[in-house]
């Protein structure tokens, strides 16, 4: 068994964040956790802007902050990077340009009250850079009890952002449960193998953490919108493998985890019908298709648990109402 030095270790992987890792930093450090409770560890991941100094600093002023770097990698890898470096009992991943709660502290009482908690969801607050409140958002399952990832995902959890889990380390290793690199939706692939094998979890209904909307990450380019969908190919291939995993040991989380799969996969071709006229020009919709066709995710198969959705899939599956 390993000796923790901290109760918590925050990942923060940066890139570029000289204007917001300063606030990210400051609204940990001015929280109700105790600084021996938790450590902090930057991973700056190729950064070209005054964010690695400005982190350096923070660093050498406070000891429970370790700074780390590598050459520009992707989030992803500087995730992994964090993890398996940490020191902490629990892994909390927080992003650069986020912030956290000034009330965190209780959410340590709760891991110290369940021993060996595999996940702690808690909800995610959407604010704006003025800190208006947007929405609040989590996974909307049973509140304030303990089950198992399995019941969990059976009665319909929907994977989102890592940053609202507390996930105990040795569960990380064990399962390897990394984050799958160059990835742009990586957190709901993460989440969701996560809770298929974990065997405690806690889903708390209060909010710790504040997803902030910056002005530059508002709108999406085309291109962008295109290697997102492409990566959500990459997802459902890995869905589809832990769906397979579990089919000889345990069908019933075997069908939830198809059944969520199914849905996503029918969403992906339903987008490219909606908006294949927009997306006509970029050649998104002739490309997706065809790396689905590869992958044998097109034509659409199966059920899709809805009478509405079995029919129109026919429709769906003439290819030449998407590409023209």
């Amino acid at each position: 068994m390993v000796d923790y030095k901290y109760k918590l270790s925050i990942i923060i992987p940066m890139y570029n964040a000289e204007k917001y890792i300063g606030i990210c930093l400051d609204s940990i450090l001015d929280s109700d956790l105790l600084k021996e409770e938790y450590e902090i560890v930057i991973v700056n991941d190729g950064s070209k802007d005054k964010s690695p100094e400005i982190a350096q600093n923070y660093a050498a002023k406070y000891s429970n902050i370790t700074y780390l770097s590598q050459e520009n990698q992707g989030q992803s890898t500087a995730r992994n990077y964090g993890i398996k470096t940490c020191q902490g009992e629990y892994v909390w991943c927080v992003d650069a340009d986020d912030t956290v709660s000034s009330q965190v502290k209780h959410v340590l009482d709760i891991l110290s009250q369940y021993p060996k908690l595999d996940i702690l969801s808690t909800w995610l607050k959407v604010v704006t850079e003025d800190n208006v409140l947007v929405r609040t958002g989590g996974a909307d399952n049973i509140y304030n009890k303990l089950i198992s990832g399995r019941e969990a995902v059976i009665s319909g959890y929907a994977p989102g952002s890592v940053c609202g889990l507390l996930i105990r380390k040795d569960f990380i290793l064990s399962n390897e449960l990394f984050f799958y690199p160059n990835l742009t939706h990586q957190d709901v692939e993460l989440s969701f193998r996560a809770f298929a094998y974990a065997k405690k979890v806690y889903f708390l209904d209060e909010t710790i953490y504040n997803y902030v909307l910056h002005s530059n990450s508002v709108t999406q380019s085309l291109t962008k919108r295109k290697k997102y969908i492409i990566d959500n190919i990459k997802i459902y291939e890995s869905f589809v493998s832990l769906y397979l995993n579990f089919e000889k040991t345990d069908i019933e989380l075997s069908n939830a985890i198809r059944k969520y799969n199914q849905k996503a996969l029918f969403g992906l071709v339903f987008s490219l019908w909606k908006n294949r006229n927009e997306w006509k020009e970029l050649g998104i919709n002739k490309e997706v298709l065809s790396i689905l066709e590869d992958k044998g995710l097109y034509p659409l198969r199966g059920n899709f648990y809805s009478i509405k959705k079995n029919l129109f899939v026919k429709f769906l599956n003439i290819k030449s109402l998407l590409v023209n």
